[in-house]
């Protein structure tokens, strides 16, 4: 005969040694310790989910702005030519090179389009209160997904290759550059931060 099992909200548990405590509101960057084994019990959010969601609307901004402003504006002997993130893997991706621009538009617009995506969706809902449907295996997408957003990769890459071609062309920085400096630190903000807010939030509406 199955029990039902029941659910405590408003307690919380060490996961080193069991021991439970009521659960309280953390302050604002504090780091809270169990009294019985010192592991950390939780950390207070820098960020409101309001917050959070602000920044993230900021993020997809940018990155449309990435995408679809040019990278570098190159000019020789009077021609002048212009390409955007989608046009160098295009570009690459003619001939031998289409593995490495499979791989290139995977991580560098995919993989951050996608994360963007998933909290605008999860934050949508924290906001009104509510826990999204599917709240647990998009923030397994998010978990699993964050080692391989690299835009900072690429907006180091774009850097040198610039600096290169400087020595045989006149380069400018287009606008997509400036805006994947802005948004490769704004993604490392949104995709870390503390999820625990969260998970307070699917346990006290599931």
């Amino acid at each position: 005969m199955s029990k039902e099992v029941r659910v405590y909200p408003e307690l919380m548990l060490c996961e080193h040694c069991d021991e439970v405590y009521v659960r309280q509101t953390m302050a604002q960057g504090a780091s809270y310790f169990c009294s019985r084994c010192g592991s950390r019990l939780g950390k207070g959010s820098l960020l409101s989910v309001g917050a959070w969601l602000a920044w993230t609307i900021t993020a997809a901004c940018l990155f449309i702005f990435a995408n679809t402003f040019p990278v570098a504006l190159i000019s020789f002997e009077g021609l002048q030519s212009e390409a955007t993130i989608w046009q160098c893997i295009s570009a690459l991706a003619q001939g031998p090179g289409t593995p490495t621009a499979i791989a290139a538009g995977f991580v560098i617009i995919g993989i951050p389009g996608f994360q963007i995506a998933l909290l605008l969706w999860l934050l949508s809902f924290a906001v009104a209160g509510k826990a999204c449907p599917y709240f647990v295996a998009i923030l397994r997408c998010l978990h699993f997904s964050r080692p391989w957003g690299m835009t900072e990769v690429f907006l180091l890459g774009v850097l040198v290759a610039i600096i290169k071609l400087s020595s045989y062309l006149h380069v400018l920085i287009g606008a997509g550059v400036l805006s994947v400096a802005l948004l490769a630190p704004l993604m490392v903000v949104i995709t870390t931060h503390d999820t625990d807010e969260l998970w307070q939030l699917f346990e006290r509406h599931p």
